[in-house]
């Protein structure tokens, strides 16, 4: 038994000490965001933990980010950017909806892309809008591009331009339709059935229901 043991042994070190030779002239830091973007749990993670799952070392790890913190903190950045990107395919916030039918729509469509978000990247998700949501907001880069907290106001004021509802919205108006989508899809990270419908369905649904609370606040 011990004989066997040997050989892996050796191919184990040998293989640890080819990927550390690899990232040495790699791009470690890369590797390590991309390791923490894919982790069911990024908010658990430590350095330590990606460099071992990388096969190098901690103080590799530590020569890219000087803590967990600071790894933590790219990632949100970059979770903030993929979300944007998906509502700027949602409409295009520069230009105002052509009419009442593309106004509604477009407080779908952000609905459909939020939720579609928290689906395909729950941990990235409940990174960027958990405990440090407030401090992870200061790293939202748009690169002068709006960035995705101005989506939603943007819609819900598209709703007032073309007749849907009668006043301007406040910042309540989109407190309230925030927690309206951002509820749903808590629900659905939570496997509540109810909430486990098809994401248009959901989607149309939260939109025609914040729509007839801005009609009769």
């Amino acid at each position: 038994m011990l004989n066997n043991e040997i050989p892996r042994a050796a191919s184990y070190r040998s293989t640890a000490k080819t990927r550390t030779r690899s990232f040495h002239h790699g791009n470690l830091r890369h590797e390590l965001i991309d390791a923490a973007l894919s982790a069911p749990d990024i908010e658990g993670l430590s350095l330590r933990q990606l460099a071992a799952s990388l096969g190098v070392t901690a103080a590799a790890a530590y020569r890219h980010f000087d803590s967990r913190e600071g790894l933590l903190f790219e990632v949100a950045r970059i979770g903030f950017n993929r979300l944007r990107q998906r509502f700027a395919s949602a409409f295009d916030i520069t230009v105002p909806p052509s009419d009442a039918e593309e106004a509604r729509l477009r407080l779908s469509r952000l609905a459909h892309a939020y939720l579609q978000f928290a689906d395909d990247e729950p941990a990235v998700w409940r990174l960027i809008f958990g405990a440090q949501a407030a401090a992870y907001r200061q790293t939202i880069d748009s690169h002068g591009k709006p960035d995705s907290y101005e989506y939603l106001p943007a819609a819900l004021l598209g709703l007032y331009l073309k007749g849907l509802v009668p006043t301007p919205p406040s910042e309540r108006d989109a407190l309230f339709a925030w927690s309206a989508v951002h509820g749903a899809a808590t629900l659905r990270s939570g496997r509540v059935p109810d909430a486990l419908i098809p994401i248009p369905e959901l989607a149309n649904e939260v939109a025609e229901r914040v729509i007839r609370a801005m009609k009769h606040p």
